[in-house]
């Protein structure tokens, strides 16, 4: 898994940073999480393309997490898109692109598939599954999104396979956990040659939110928390009046759900950078694994 951030600012961007957008990639196709207005000039400028995207994530219709949607349409439109694109939302977002599309005359030429949802829920793909989980942030519905990726399968025993008489051919079916016949009429089990399975990578993105227990379930133990931090420690009433986290709230969290690495994101547009690498020294003091997110900044996990 590979995490790419394409917008770190907040409602404001700056000269230096977009709002918000992130990027995850899983060998060969991305999703992106939220997509604020000019994500698609990110994803350009990553070298990201447009031909790998397949599903999009939308944590809550504020506009700078979702103001770049309509646009993409258009433009995968004119570059006639024949994939189908998935967009996952929580409820609202068809009616926005109906009116978009009726005041615009734009219809989208490709297929696209709009899923909404109301509270919990969990999605599965083929190479990870999306847990979308209710975070707070003033009264619009909003959430957090937990990606695990599949298990990757156990390594095999070449040695043990070519002792047992295991064809090259046969051997992949017991990587995939299949039993298989020999000639002999011998069966052999996978776990006889293949070890444990690795655990699939875990990332938590919470932007746009106090910080909850909830976070802190969902988080635990997570490869990479992506976590709200849009004000300094000495802004904690403006954080809780916006229903934003600090800094501060923000490395608590990590602590608490002993999370492997912390990414900081949706900073305020008062923050320049030589104050972001203040905060990033403030961040490390907390919670020593931690990392303020600029754009295009990549980890892979």
């Amino acid at each position: 898994m590979r995490v790419i951030f394409l917008g770190t600012s907040s409602a404001v961007p700056t000269k230096r940073r977009n709002v918000t957008s992130i990027a995850v990639s899983f060998n060969g196709e991305y999703a992106l999480l939220d997509i604020g207005e000019g994500t698609q000039r990110q994803v350009m400028h990553a070298g990201l393309g447009f031909g790998r995207l397949r599903r999009i994530f939308i944590t809550h219709l504020h506009g700078d997490h979702f103001f770049g949607l309509f646009p993409l349409l258009q433009t995968l439109s004119i570059l006639r898109r024949t994939a189908p694109l998935e967009v996952y939302s929580p409820e609202g977002l068809s009616k926005i692109l109906d009116a978009l599309s009726e005041f615009s005359h734009f219809r989208v030429t490709f297929p696209l598939r709009v899923v909404e949802f109301s509270g919990p829920s969990v999605f599965r793909f083929p190479r990870y599954t999306v847990e979308f989980f209710p975070v707070d942030h003033l009264d619009t519905p909003t959430f957090g999104v937990r990606i695990r990726e599949r298990d990757k399968p156990g390594r095999l025993d070449v040695k043990k396979a070519e002792e047992l008489g295991i064809p090259p051919s046969l051997r992949s079916l017991l990587k995939k956990g299949i039993p298989i016949k020999l000639p002999d009429g011998r069966t052999v089990q996978p776990g006889e040659v293949v070890g444990p399975p690795t655990p699939g990578k875990v990332l938590v993105y919470s932007s746009d939110t106090r910080p909850t227990a909830g976070v802190v379930e969902k988080a635990s133990g997570a490869d990479l928390l992506i976590h709200d931090a849009t004000f300094r420690d000495d802004l904690a009433e403006r954080a809780r009046a916006t229903g934003h986290s600090t800094v501060g709230e923000a490395c608590r969290v990590a602590i608490e759900a002993k999370v492997k690495m912390l990414a900081l994101v949706h900073f305020s547009a008062r923050y320049r950078d030589e104050d972001l690498d203040e905060i990033e020294r403030e961040a490390r003091s907390i919670f020593p694994n931690a990392v303020v997110a600029r754009d295009f900044l990549t980890i892979d996990l």
